[in-house]
């Protein structure tokens, strides 16, 4: 009887875009049963700031974003964080960059690709 009136309570508002779990079906422990987006900002990480690149990157830096999938339209926004540690990206040592968008589109999507400019 308990069981039938439980409740799961994220601690945070957001959407749920991904329900791994059909009802009545256990979740088993350490496995993801759902995953919650805030929509509220949007950030972009970068996956290809070389090492000669990412030495100019400061947190706080402005910069545009324009994503494949929305060619006309432009972003701004700022950098969020440089990651200190590193990626081995096919024999190239790169960092990623967090970069947090400014404003929102209904159009966005997790995954998108997007082309990021660092504005000096």
């Amino acid at each position: 009887a308990a069981l039938a009136t439980a409740e799961i309570r994220a601690p945070f508002s957001g959407t749920i875009t991904e329900l791994d779990l059909e009802v009545g079906e256990a979740a088993r422990a350490g496995i993801p049963a759902v995953t919650i987006a805030d929509f509220s900002g949007w950030i972009v990480s970068t996956t290809d700031l070389t090492e000669i690149d990412v030495v100019s990157i400061q947190e706080g830096m402005p910069v545009s974003v324009v994503l494949d999938s929305l060619p006309d339209t432009e972003f701004g926004g700022s950098v969020l964080h440089v990651d200190l540690g590193y990626t081995d990206r096919q024999g190239d040592v790169v960092y990623p960059v967090e970069v947090l968008l400014s404003g929102s589109n209904t159009g966005l999507r997790w995954g998108m690709t997007a082309e990021v400019t660092f504005e000096e």
